[in-house]
């Protein structure tokens, strides 16, 4: 929802960066968005510093096709599936798996968790046309450079520290601002569909 309408987010909404603090519903409202462009066809590579997000990512979805990558003998295979994870314990075949994906710009990229990934890895995807960056901008390194990079949706669940750039208004709880192209407004997952 967006204010009180509904609004379906499309990749026409990407890049986006979505920042929120521990429990503030930002990684829900980050899996919701993905497992609605999933939905949409959209094929995806989703990074996420540990298991639990991609099993909450398959409850959203119905448990669709995906592949977990663990090993550089995987990469092949991994191209051949529809959704693609890597966890922060297996992001150095990330590179690897880039140079082999022949569909790479067509993939939604969600990098889940930024504040636990290299900046290196961060850094691959400033130009993704497609990328969601999602995490806690207060903890992450990248925090800096991710804010002057141009963003067609920002969702912000929580404030940003020692930061002027923006005002956020009071927000409740699994509540965040939303700007966006051409609205701003509060967004909040709609918990009656």
């Amino acid at each position: 929802m967006l204010d009180t309408e509904p609004y379906s987010f499309t990749s026409e909404d990407l890049p986006a960066l979505i920042h929120g603090e521990p429990r503030a519903g930002a990684s829900l409202f980050t899996l919701s968005l993905l497992s609605e462009l999933f939905r949409q066809g959209e094929p995806i590579l989703f990074l996420s510093e540990q298991e639990e997000a991609k099993n909450e990512f398959l409850t959203l979805t119905d448990n669709p096709d995906i592949f977990t990558l663990s090993s550089e003998e995987e990469v092949m295979i991994a191209q051949e599936h529809h959704v693609i994870h890597i966890t922060k314990g297996h992001e150095l075949l990330l590179p690897h798996l880039l140079e082999n994906l022949p569909d790479k710009m067509e993939r939604v990229i969600l990098i889940k968790n930024i504040e636990m990934f290299s900046s290196d890895t961060i850094a691959l995807f400033y130009r993704h046309p497609l990328v969601i960056f999602s995490g806690d901008l207060n903890k992450s390194a990248d925090k800096e450079s991710l804010l002057q990079l141009k963003f067609n949706a920002k969702f912000f669940f929580s404030p940003l520290h020692n930061d002027i750039r923006l005002t956020l208004p009071p927000l409740e709880r699994y509540h965040g601002y939303f700007l966006g192209r051409i609205s701003q407004g509060i967004v909040h997952l709609d918990q009656t569909s």
